[in-house]
Order: structure tokens, then sequence, then C-alpha cells
């Protein structure tokens, strides 16, 4: 079975390689399946330096957890960092799993969920202006707007999701008098987030802003539940983003949509320029650039690529 290492690697070194190479050793036609070799550029073709060898020699098999190559809670591979450290993931996000199981348990035990604190977490950490720092973009709608997470606490948000689940599955669901602009618990498509409740509509819906993601979505206010203590600690995890190095006041539905194709569901790298502080975490904003360091040998930085866009289509029109 794969290991996420090995999974991560191939991801990491070949899903935005620019040109590769296969060469095909066996065609399964009853199962549409081709057995083949498969090259970066510069190693074709070559079988000794094929991704297959390259994989197989390198020390990633030491045995985990067993994942699919379609699992998606890891399928992100790490910017090549410019902040001086790759996280870990096996390390702090292990124990801060056993941390958080113990407070669930002790939670549970003295039922103390039955009055949560309105206690909020500490603001998550962010670069000072001029260092960089790796961040995962969730949600991007155009350059003036998107949502920036903190790469090195990804493994942690993870783990506090699967938790939350399973805490909100045991407890008993109670009747909740919702206020506007207060933190909750909200089942969202069958997975528990931590959310900001930003309105209560007539139709038994209402409007929350996901604390850690960065979504605007409606639910149902029956799947609305008080956010536990023990779910307070994480600092909420979202950041409100906007792109340095680019002018423009008003973005087309079409350069919204190329920048969304080139930063969302992406790691990538953050140079800080300014960051815009607040009382509340969630109004919390950065302004960045962002660089795409994914390809061997160059990087792309997003704003050049944006003004470079916005002057060809100046051209067009």
């Amino acid at each position: 079975m794969w290991t996420p290492d090995a999974v991560l690697w191939l991801r990491d070194s070949v899903l935005n390689c620019s040109d590769c190479s296969i060469k095909v050793t066996k065609v399964d036609e009853t199962r549409g399946i081709a057995h083949v070799y498969l090259f970066t550029p510069k190693n074709f073709p070559d079988p000794h330096r094929s991704i297959n060898r390259q994989i197989t020699n390198a020390d990633l098999w030491k045995h985990q957890k067993d994942v699919f190559l379609s699992a998606v809670s890891s399928g992100a591979s790490c910017p090549h960092s410019r902040s001086g450290g790759t996280p870990v993931p096996g390390s702090t996000g292990e124990n801060f799993r056993k941390s958080l199981a113990d407070a669930i348990k002790k939670s549970l035990v003295e039922h103390s969920s039955s009055s949560s604190t309105e206690e909020l977490p500490p603001p998550v950490h962010l670069s000072k202006p001029g260092e960089h720092m790796d961040v995962y973009v969730p949600v991007a709608c155009h350059p003036g707007y998107f949502v920036i997470q903190p790469w090195q606490e990804i493994h942690k948000l993870e783990v506090l999701m699967e938790e939350m689940i399973l805490y909100y599955s045991v407890s008993e669901e109670r009747h909740v008098a919702v206020e506007k602009d207060q933190v909750y618990a909200a089942k969202v498509e069958n997975k528990w987030h931590r959310v900001l409740l930003k309105g209560i509509l007539t139709n038994g819906l209402v409007s929350v802003y996901e604390l850690d993601y960065g979504k605007h979505e409606l639910v149902n206010i029956r799947k609305v539940q008080p956010l536990a203590d023990v779910f307070r600690k994480l600092p909420f995890q979202a950041v409100t983003a906007q792109l340095a190095g680019v002018k423009c006041n008003q973005w087309s539905e079409e350069a919204s949509m190329v920048f969304r194709n080139h930063v969302e569901k992406k790691p990538l790298v953050a140079l800080v320029q300014t960051v815009i502080e607040n009382a509340n975490p969630w109004d919390r904003k950065v302004v960045v650039y962002l660089v795409d360091t994914s390809l061997p040998d160059t990087d792309i930085w997003i704003h050049d690529f944006m003004s470079e866009y916005l002057v060809e289509l100046s051209k067009v029109n």
C-alpha cells in the first residue's frame, strides 16, 4: 500500500510538471489501464532515471497508515519553502492529536460542553512584512479577495476536523438560540466546522462563515451547535488576503477565473507586504505576493502573471 510520504513525493514530482513523457510497457484493454514508465523532461528515456525507479529507491516506504491515491486530505504537496522549514506532520500533528483526544475525553466525562465559554483562540501566526510563509489557498474569488491558510498548521486542522466529527456524533443535540456574529459549530456537507454566524434567515436557514476555510455557507439552524471549549484552542486558520503588486479596481469574471485557476487549492509561498490587524481574528487581513514554486527551474510570481494578462487583455479589447 502507498504511504503518505510516497503519495506526496509523487505529487510533488509530477503534478505540476509542464512536460512529462511516458513509455508504455503494457496495456490492459479490458480495464482501460496502461502500465507506464513516467519521466520528467530531463530524464527520458533512461528507465533507471524514471519516476518509477526514483520512487522505489527513495526512503518513502516506512509503513504508516495506508492511503489511497484518491484521498483528498493530503491532496496538496508542500510548497518549496522560502521560510526555512518544511512541516513534519508525524511529529507535531500526532502530539496535537493526542492532546486534543485527551481533552475531548475529559470534556465528555465532565459534561463541560453544557456551558461553552465565549473565549476565542489566539490569532493565527502570520509572518512579518518582508518575510515569507508557506500557505495553502482554499478559496479564491479574484486578486482582491482570496483566503490563505498557514501550511504549517494544516495537519493540526485536519486532526481537529476529525475530532469534531467524532465529538458531535456522540454528544447530545441541543436547541441553540443563535446570535449573529457569534462562534458556533455547524455541520456543513457531513463535516463539522467552526463557523461565525453571519445572518438568520426566515426559512430555517442561517448564513455562516467557515473560520478555517473561508467559505460562506447556508445551513439548517438545527445543524448549529455550541462550539465546545476544547475546539477553541487552535487558532482559526482562514485569513483574508489581497494580492500585492497589481492595480485593478474591477476584476472581470474572465480575469478572476484565470487567477483562481492558478492559485485556488494550491500550496504556494507568500511574501508578506502588509498585515492589517483587527480585534476579531476573522477580520484580520494580509496583503501578499504569491509565488508558485512547483516548477523545478523557475518561480512564477502571480502578480507578474496577472499584470501581463491584463496588458494582453487590454490589447485585445
